[in-house]
C-alpha cells in the first residue's frame, strides 16, 4: 500500500506494456534515473553527508543503480563462465595432443638408438673392409716385388734360383713343391681375402638399407610428432588468450563488485522494513497441479511448483518486498514442449518469467513466475509486497492459462542482507537447486539447508 510504498521507496524504472504502449515510471520530479549526470550531482552530497541523510529519491536512485550493478555482474559472471569453459576445453585438446606427441617418443628414442648401431656396425664393415684391401694390397705388392727382384738377376726370379739350387732330385722336388705351395698359398689368401671384402661389402649395403629404413620411419615418426605439438601448440595459444580475457573479465568482476559495494555504503537498506509474511500471488486462486509431482490425470512426472488456476490475464502480486532479479519476456502462446525462455535469459521452457528475491519474517526467499502473458512482466528492480508483477499468460512449455509459481528458502537474513545475499553467492536461476529429478535432492522438508526447495502451496495458501 502507499504507507509501505513511503517506507521502502524501492522502485526502479519499471516497465511494462499496455496494449504494445510502453510506460516509465519516474522519480517524484519526473527526472528518470536514466539521467544519471543530474542524479550523480544531486545526490552526490547528501552521500558524502552519510547513508543517513540520503533522501528517499536518492535512496530510489541507488538502489537502482545497485540492480543494473547487479546485471552487470551476473553478465560478466556468465561471460566468466563461457570463457573457462573455452579455457578448459583448449587445455583438455593441448594436453590430449601432447599425450599424443609423447606416445611417439619412446619409439623414436629406440629408433635413433638402432640408427646409431647400423651407423657403428658400419664403420667396423667399412675399416674391415679397409683393413683386408690393405692385407689383399700387401698380397700384390709381394708378387710385384717377386716380379721386379726377377729382373735383375738374368729374367731369374727367387722361386727360380732356389729351384736351381738343389743339389739332387729329390731335392730338387721337395724345393719345386714348396715354390708351389707358397705360390698356391698367396693365391688362395688373396682369393680368400677378397671373398670377405665381398662380403663385408654386402653386409654394408643391406646395413645401409636398414639403416636407410629406419632413418626413413623415424622421420616419418618425427613428422607426426611435429603435427601433434603443433596443434598442441595451437591450443596453447587459444588457453593462453582465453585465460587473458578470463583475467580481464575477473577484474572487471572485481571492479564492478566494487562499484557495488561503493554504492551500497551510500544508501542504508536496513531501514527497509521486511514484510512479515508471505502473501499469495494470485489470492482466491485454485491449485491445479501440487509441488513435486504431477497428479495422476496430467500423466504424472516431476513438477517443481505449484500450478494456479485463473483466467488469462489475471494479476499476479508480489508475495513480499524485494528485488525482482529477472524479466524476460517475448513468447507468444506456448504449447506442450516449448523451450522458449523470453528475450531476458530466463529459464527454458518457462515463457515470458519474472524471478524475484524478497525478504519476509527474517529470512530470505527466491520466487519465479513462469509462463506469464507477453508483454506483462516487470522490469527488474526493487518491489514491494502487493505490486503488480505481471498477469497470467500460457507461454512457454504450457496448454492452458496458469501461474506456476517456484519457491525456495536462501537462509536468515533481512532487506540489507538481500542484494548482497545475491551478488556474493553468485546463484544460478535454479538458486543451485538444479533442475529435474536433481532438484529433489534439495527439498527443505527432507532437511536439506539453505539453499532448498520449498511447497509454495505451504507457505500462499490455494
Amino acid at each position: 500500500g502507499k504507507t509501505m510504498k513511503k517506507l521502502l521507496n524501492l522502485f526502479l524504472a519499471i516497465f511494462f506494456f499496455a496494449y504494445s504502449f510502453p510506460y516509465v515510471i519516474k522519480a517524484d520530479d519526473d527526472t528518470p534515473f536514466t539521467d544519471t549526470e543530474y542524479w550523480e550531482e544531486r545526490c552526490a552530497n547528501e552521500t558524502a553527508s552519510g547513508s543517513n541523510n540520503v533522501s528517499d529519491k536518492c535512496r530510489k536512485y541507488y538502489i537502482s543503480k545497485l540492480s543494473e550493478s547487479n546485471e552487470t555482474i551476473r553478465d560478466l559472471n556468465k561471460q566468466k563462465d563461457l570463457i573457462t569453459k573455452d579455457l578448459e576445453a583448449a587445455l583438455e585438446k593441448a594436453n590430449a595432443f601432447a599425450l599424443e606427441a609423447s606416445k611417439y617418443e619412446s619409439d623414436i628414442s629406440l629408433l635413433t638408438v638402432q640408427i646409431k648401431d647400423l651407423q657403428s656396425q658400419i664403420e667396423e664393415l667399412i675399416k674391415e673392409v679397409e683393413d683386408n684391401s690393405a692385407k689383399v694390397e700387401e698380397l700384390n705388392q709381394r708378387v710385384l716385388n717377386r716380379m721386379r727382384d726377377s729382373q735383375g738377376t738374368m729374367h731369374f726370379n727367387p722361386y727360380l734360383d732356389f729351384i736351381l739350387g738343389s743339389v739332387d732330385f729329390d731335392d730338387l722336388n721337395r724345393r719345386s713343391y714348396g715354390v708351389e705351395a707358397i705360390m698356391q698359398k698367396d693365391k688362395a689368401d688373396r682369393k680368400s681375402l677378397i671373398e670377405i671384402i665381398n662380403k663385408l661389402k654386402a653386409d654394408e649395403e643391406k646395413l645401409e638399407k636398414d639403416k636407410s629404413e629406419l632413418d626413413t620411419k623415424k622421420k616419418d615418426l618425427e613428422e607426426k610428432q611435429a603435427i601433434y605439438y603443433a596443434k598442441k601448440e595451437l591450443y596453447d595459444e587459444i588457453a593462453a588468450e582465453n585465460q587473458r580475457k578470463l583475467d580481464e573479465i575477473r577484474n572487471q568482476l572485481e571492479s564492478e563488485k566494487k562499484n557495488y559495494a561503493d554504492i551500497a555504503d551510500s544508501i542504508d537498506m536496513s531501514k527497509v522494513p521486511p514484510s512479515e509474511s508471505l502473501a499469495s500471488p494470485v489470492p482466491g486462486a485454485d491449485k491445479s497441479a501440487g509441488t513435486w509431482y504431477y497428479p495422476k490425470e496430467f500423466g504424472g512426472g516431476i513438477h517443481l511448483g505449484v500450478d494456479y488456476a485463473v483466467g488469462l490475464g489475471s494479476n499476479i502480486y508480489a508475495p513480499a518486498n524485494g528485488v525482482v532479479i529477472l524479466s524476460s519476456d517475448g513468447c507468444g502462446k506456448g504449447y506442450l514442449g516449448n523451450s522458449c525462455a523470453g528475450n531476458g535469459g530466463g529459464v527454458a521452457y518457462g515463457g515470458n518469467q519474472v524471478i524475484m528475491m524478497v525478504a519476509a519474517n527474517g529470512s530470505i526467499y527466491a520466487i519465479s513466475f513462469f509462463h506469464m502473458l507477453k508483454g506483462s512482466p516487470v522490469a527488474r528492480g526493487p518491489i514491494e509486497q502487493g505490486d503488480y508483477v505481471g498477469r497470467v499468460g500460457s507461454s512457454g512449455n504450457s496448454t492452458g492459462p496458469h501461474c506456476h509459481v517456484e519457491l525456495y528458502y536462501l537462509g536468515p537474513g533481512d532487506m540489507s542482507d538481500l542484494e548482497n545475499d545475491y551478488l556474493y553467492r553468485n546463484y544460478s536461476l535454479s538458486f543451485n537447486c538444479g533442475w529435474g529429478a536433481q532438484a529433489l535432492n534439495r527439498l527443505c522438508e527432507n532437511g536439506v539447508g539453505a539453499p532448498c526447495r520449498l511447497r509454495p502451496e505451504n507457505y500462499f495458501g490455494a
